[in-house]
């Protein structure tokens, strides 16, 4: 149980160490099992992988199917969610109780993410100051809660994260949310306050999702894994679709009758786009065929009217 000094404490730094999570046997099988995700050895359609170029974080390329990128220089395994090893982490005990003072004890529970960040040996990009929040995330509410378990030890010497303490309480910098811009790193995010986090296997960090934070590289000759999950308030919904997400704890909120009425309009507007598709598509198959049909005849008319 957390004391309430944990969360005066959390309450101005923006962070806790919650304590080991995982036993010694628990961690190898959770990195065995990313590393098989990633590879393709555990198919599951629900898993995406993000390779890691060790380049900009603004290039980095989008994350694909598991057919699409088996490697184990990945930044990320998302979709964590959906495997049989990875769940009860999520739904861990402590996990719960840290939702429960955050978003109320009664209240439903959902997850947004739940996936491996990895820095590759002698590898890793450099994750810039930034915040996970904001419109970039496409929800209808900011997400506060993420949780964060090493699997590998994460130490400065590997790239682990470093925090800006209490800098969560200035709210999102910008809208937009994401990276810091550059002025704001200078106003707020001097070298002598950034704040290491090394963390022993199995143990968890809470962070809160407005804590300015980042990561570098990893020059080491082994990769640091690392669990990571975000919990939203269940009724969170996408403003892309206005689709709720997996629930965790608690129980589902209703459904509000203007985001069903959005869902099913969404829903119409698929299968229309789907339907134009296959037309258009069967338009272009016709038209090779016809092309093919009145090759002969255009090179019978070319020759005549040579003649």
């Amino acid at each position: 149980m957390l004391g309430e000094k944990d969360w005066q404490a959390f309450d101005v730094s923006g962070f806790m160490r919650l304590g080991q999570v995982l036993d010694a046997e628990q961690v190898e099988a959770l990195k065995q099992r990313a590393d098989d995700l990633a590879l393709g050895a555990v198919r599951n359609p629900a898993v995406q992988l993000q390779r890691d170029t060790g380049g900009v974080y603004e290039e980095l390329p989008q994350a694909q199917a598991q057919d699409d990128g088996a490697t184990l220089r990945y930044r990320k395994v998302q979709g964590l969610e959906a495997d049989e090893l990875f769940r009860p982490l999520v739904q861990h005990p402590l996990f719960r109780e840290v939702c429960a003072r955050l978003y109320g004890p009664h209240a439903g529970v959902s997850l947004f993410r739940a996936m491996i960040m990895n820095k590759p040996a002698e590898q890793g990009t450099v994750l810039p100051w930034h915040q996970d929040g904001g419109d970039v995330w496409a929800l209808d509410r900011d997400p506060l809660v993420t949780i964060w378990v090493a699997l590998d030890p994460a130490t400065v010497a590997n790239g682990c994260v470093e925090v800006i303490p209490g800098s969560h309480r200035l709210g999102l910098l910008r809208t937009y949310g994401s990276t810091v811009l550059p002025d704001d790193v200078a106003r707020h995010c001097p070298e002598s306050q950034a704040l290491p986090l090394e963390v022993e296997p199995g143990y968890a960090l809470l962070l809160h999702n407005w804590l300015i934070h980042r990561s570098g590289v990893n020059p080491s000759t082994t990769s640091r894994r690392a669990f990571t999950a975000c919990y939203m308030d269940a009724r969170t919904q996408s403003t892309l679709t206005g689709d709720g997400f997996p629930l965790v704890f608690g129980q589902a909120p209703p459904v509000h009758p203007h985001l069903r009425q959005l869902r099913d309009d969404c829903a119409i507007l698929r299968a229309s786009i789907a339907e134009a598709t296959a037309y258009a598509q069967g338009l272009e198959a016709q038209l090779r065929r016809s092309d093919g049909w009145l090759a002969p005849l255009r090179w019978l008319s070319r020759r005549l009217g040579r003649g």
